[in-house]
């Protein structure tokens, strides 16, 4: 886990002082939503590599000790009102994009529906229109303002462009591996219930191992599943960031456990193959002090682990 060196953390306040400055922001909530984009743009130009969920950490650096009340009173120079610039057109650009492919989704499909599950509708584009880490804050932003503005009527009269008709089927693909996410997702909040670190960064090399874990015991599990590479790839991206919206969890079953145990052992071989140091445990966030507006350890999910680095990268349907 690595912390912001001050030249990049002051220049990124001062963005966020600009972006709140020019496009809005009356809460720290929000202050905290447009912190995580700030830093998922950052990460798109190649100003930052973000490794596991650090950027949760980074949030909480960007927001210790904001005031709101002195926006106002700050300066900020071209190149940070440049990013706040971007950050807003990347915000809104995401937003599109998600609504655009829930509409195609709703065409395609038309699903029976309610308000929790456009949530969860919305929750499995996201990862899928956008290819760079969406931090916490920003998602579930984007999970609320799209679940509540979501129109029917509007959605079935739509003129959507082919392109988006193929990201609905893509949504449809990780819908119906749903249960195999989930399977997976326990897996890994198994994990971190029963080997208890302090706090560690958690990414795709553990998801990965999950994922292979739990398609080797689909028959305890009770899964009909058969994965692809890319295929596997989606539902990676699916755990990592329900994963990152988690709170709180009941305590795992006996099947979960038993295989995060086989996942733990792999990590362990695989370092010792690599002639890695042990298991790094850092601090890793994962619910708000609403005082403070900082992030705390909360629940039993604030915990994961790093396997390998990871690199952002952007895809355009």
């Amino acid at each position: 886990m690595t912390t912001l060196d001050a030249t990049t953390l002051t220049s990124l306040r001062k963005a966020l002082y600009a972006y709140i400055h020019n496009y809005g922001g009356d809460t720290i909530a929000e202050a905290r939503a447009i912190a995580g984009a700030l830093l998922t743009v950052k990460a798109k130009v190649g100003d930052l590599v973000i490794h596991g969920l650090e950027i949760e950490t980074w949030v909480n650096e960007l927001v210790q000790g904001f005031d709101l009340t002195q926006v106002a009173e700050q300066v900020w120079d071209e190149g940070e009102q440049a990013i706040a610039t971007r950050t807003k057109q990347w915000r809104e650009t995401l937003e599109n994009r998600a609504r655009i492919t829930l509409d195609a989704y709703i065409q395609k499909f038309s699903p029976d529906l309610n308000t929790l599950k456009i949530q969860t509708i919305v929750a499995t584009v996201l990862p899928i229109v956008e290819d760079a880490k969406i931090a916490r804050d920003e998602g579930k932003r984007l999970i609320d303002v799209l679940s509540n503005q979501f129109d029917w009527q509007s959605a079935m009269q739509r003129t959507i462009d082919p392109k988006w008709t193929l990201l609905a089927e893509t949504v449809m693909q990780c819908i119906n591996k749903q249960d195999a996410v989930t399977s997976t997702q326990d897996v890994v909040v198994a994990y971190v219930h029963e080997f208890k670190p302090s706090a560690v960064e958690i990414g795709e090399g553990l998801v990965e191992r999950a994922v292979q874990s739990v398609t080797r015991s689909k028959v305890e599990l009770n899964l009909d599943i058969s994965l692809d590479p890319e295929t596997k790839k989606l539902l990676i991206k699916q755990v990592m960031f329900k994963f990152n919206l988690l709170e709180a969890s009941p305590p795992p079953s006996k099947t979960a456990l038993e295989i995060a145990h086989e996942v733990h052992d792999e990590v362990l071989r695989y370092r010792q193959e690599q002639g890695l140091d042990g298991i790094d445990y850092s601090p890793l966030v994962e619910r708000t002090d609403e005082t403070t507006g900082d992030s705390v350890l909360g629940g039993e999910l604030g915990i994961g682990i790093e396997l390998q680095p990871e690199t952002a990268s952007d895809t355009t349907p």
